[in-house]
């Protein structure tokens, strides 16, 4: 639960040209302050070591949630769902990924979902600092 504005959250979310601010394996990107669906952002990634490009598409959004494409070596689906709650927001991150397939691919699955985990957490913690933050001022 965080004590911010579920509309704050989703501007935070929906605004590509922040998530480097709180993403931790985004290092660089260019796309809309407003995300809604068809838009694309592209930039540059940090995973297990590599940099990559990447691109997200945003799939689907309204008042509640944002939903996005993204590519960043692998394909994921990823979705952020914002409700109030008394005293607060609740925020709802899943992640849904592709993993790669074949010997070296359930090897590089076995490090690559621990990441994906590490880097869920981090970028929450830090969405909703942010939010409490932006709400605060």
């Amino acid at each position: 639960m965080a004590s911010c504005e579920p509309a704050t959250v989703l501007r935070l979310v929906a605004d590509a040209n922040k998530w480097p601010s709180w993403q931790p394996e985004v290092t660089s990107i260019e796309g809309p302050t407003d995300m809604v669906s068809g838009d694309v952002a592209r930039g540059k990634a940090r995973m297990l070591g590599f940099h990559v490009d990447g691109h997200a598409t945003a799939v689907e959004s309204d008042g509640h949630f944002f939903e996005q494409d993204v590519i960043v070596g692998v394909r994921m689906r990823i979705r952020y769902e914002v409700r109030p709650i008394d005293g607060g927001t609740m925020i709802t991150h899943t992640l849904v990924a592709q993993m790669p397939r074949g010997l070296s691919g359930r090897v590089l699955a076995l490090f690559l979902r621990r990441r994906l985990r590490w880097l869920q957490r981090t970028a929450l913690e830090n969405l909703v600092a942010q939010s409490e933050a932006a709400t605060s001022s």
